[in-house]
């Protein structure tokens, strides 16, 4: 008998693809906040590449966010409160915002998946495949990529689509990517290609 080690891709993989933009829609008011702000800057351009890519290509675009405040699940009201120009992320949440025909998911904690439709959405749409862009490198897009990896979904993350609270950080966590969920991670969104759904 042939044993095969590991996770098995989820049944009836197609390769269709949905990208999830990780908690791109913040004040910023967190531990790190303003080193995770300065990061996410030079990143905003490949990440919107990525998203618009997508989007031409009618591959889902789904956020993923952090409820700020009070949980009354009201995505517009965050948007709204991070878009405020008393913060200093104002700037880059509105050049990241979501555009009609999006989803938007709000989640309680650093991971995607934990105490959200997350799955059930991905399993709707017949998704297999999950792009992920995004902070904190280190933090909310590890703990989901590493909760879609025990789900038996392909990752691909760009390295030029995620910023963190430091480089060493955000280099640690690539290389993790890699050696121990198997992710595909092209140092540049832009050499990704969508066709039919799925991603080249």
């Amino acid at each position: 008998m042939n044993m095969r080690r590991g996770l098995q891709p989820r049944k009836g993989s197609r390769g269709r693809a949905a990208v999830l933009a990780l908690d791109l829609i913040s004040d910023f008011d967190f531990p790190d906040g303003a080193g995770v702000r300065r990061a996410l800057a030079p990143r905003v351009k490949p990440i919107r590449q990525l998203l618009d890519a997508a989007r031409r290509q009618r591959v889902p675009v789904i956020y993923v966010n952090d409820n700020l405040g009070p949980w009354r699940s009201d995505a517009p009201g965050l948007i709204e409160h991070c878009r405020a120009p008393n913060y200093p992320g104002a700037a880059l949440v509105e050049a990241l915002m979501p555009l009609p025909g999006d989803s938007i998911v709000l989640k309680p904690r650093h991971s995607a998946f934990y105490g959200t439709a997350l799955e059930a959405l991905l399993e709707d749409m017949r998704i297999d495949t999950l792009l992920i862009a995004g902070i904190s490198a280190e933090s909310c897009v590890w703990m989901t990529a590493c909760d879609a990896h025990t789900r038996g979904f392909a990752l691909v993350i760009p390295a030029d689509t995620m910023a963190g609270a430091s480089a060493p950080a955000l280099r640690r966590t690539l290389a993790s990517l890699v050696d121990v969920l198997g992710a595909r991670v092209p140092r540049a969104a832009g050499s990704l290609r969508f066709k039919r759904g799925k991603v080249a």
